[in-house]
């Protein structure tokens, strides 16, 4: 027989519920959402069920599920991950009087068991990824203190005093070394091998390989190259009513910002230094796109090639525009 830990996770304490393979409660708990106290609830309710399999669930919260993934992975029970998106539905399908964080702990046990979630396995690039979302954090706060300054000026209508300009300058120095050291740390954690063949596509450098390497993991995880545009929120949203059906242009900008915002940086570049990117997002253009709407295609088929080229370990050449790139070879 086989249970299931459901965890209705919240900042500071997860909610717990235990059911078995008839999805019959056995009991709920509140604990602190910390590794500590994690590991030894897994470790108790393990050793209270000998012989029998035991599976951890939760839906995918930003940052506050990690100590229970932490945990599984110490403590060697596994823990299933699954789109918040399911947990919408399933709330709009069942008729219930009230919403409490118990109810909700025993409805992801039983999501579980019907199977939804993928297992997870701890990410090989975990360092590198935060390495480069630090960088692109501090980044963001370098251009709206620029921003600030130029609208203080404005507004005042008088040159910012030299004591001012000072403090200002002095941050954006602060940031700029800090930002140096981040993308010294991300090169240095980063497989030298895989860094160096995603190098070879047009747009990508030091930075941008990294930055691709840290939120996508592993490639394998996307069996075809639509489920990682998706992934990185490039593909179009669709609506239909009816018979209707419309494709509306814009982005679902679902997944990875941070995967996003490093593609859209590397199509722009290897749309103006590539003959081959040149090309698509001049038809682009000259069907009556616009400039944002062409580098968004010309950063899809990038990502397509990035993923041949990454499962496929082999450099990038001209050969990889003909031909079907949605299988490796």
């Amino acid at each position: 027989m086989g249970y299931f830990l459901g965890f209705d996770v919240a900042k500071t304490k997860m909610d717990v519920a235990l059911i078995n393979e008839q999805g019959t409660e056995q009991w709920t708990d509140i604990i602190p959402n910390e590794a500590t106290a994690i590991a030894g609830l897994l470790l108790t309710t393990a050793g209270s069920h000998p012989g029998h399999e035991l599976q951890c669930v939760v839906e995918s919260t930003g940052c506050y599920h990690h100590p229970l993934l932490e945990a599984g992975t110490a403590v060697g029970v596994d823990v299933r991950v699954y789109n918040p998106i399911i947990t919408r539905q399933q709330i709009k399908a069942t008729v219930r009087g009230k919403k409490t964080d118990r109810t909700d702990a025993l409805m992801i046990a039983r999501l579980g068991l019907r199977g939804e979630g993928r297992l997870y396995t701890p990410e090989p690039y975990t360092t590198t990824k935060y390495y480069v979302r630090g960088q692109q954090r501090l980044s963001a706060i370098s251009t709206s203190l620029k921003l600030y300054e130029a609208h203080l000026t404005s507004v005042l209508e008088v040159e910012l005093t030299e004591a001012a300009q000072d403090i200002l300058t002095a941050i954006q120095e602060q940031l700029k070394a800090a930002r140096a050291q981040f993308i010294r740390d991300t090169v240095a954690s980063t497989p030298s091998g895989l860094m160096r063949r995603l190098q070879t596509i047009p747009g990508i450098g030091p930075y941008i390989a990294a930055s691709i390497i840290g939120e996508i993991q592993t490639m394998a995880r996307f069996p075809r190259a639509k489920h990682v545009i998706a992934y990185a929120g490039l593909d179009p949203k669709i609506r239909q009513s009816g018979k209707s059906l419309n494709s509306t242009g814009r982005l679902t900008k679902r997944g990875s910002s941070y995967l996003r915002r490093s593609l859209f940086i590397a199509a722009n570049i290897a749309r103006q230094h590539d003959p081959n990117f040149k090309a698509l997002y001049d038809k682009k253009r000259a069907e009556g796109k616009t400039y944002t709407v062409a580098v968004c295609v010309v950063a899809r088929r990038l990502l397509v090639i990035t993923r041949a080229v990454w499962l496929r370990e082999q450099d990038y050449d001209v050969n990889l525009w003909n031909g079907n790139l949605d299988k490796p070879k």
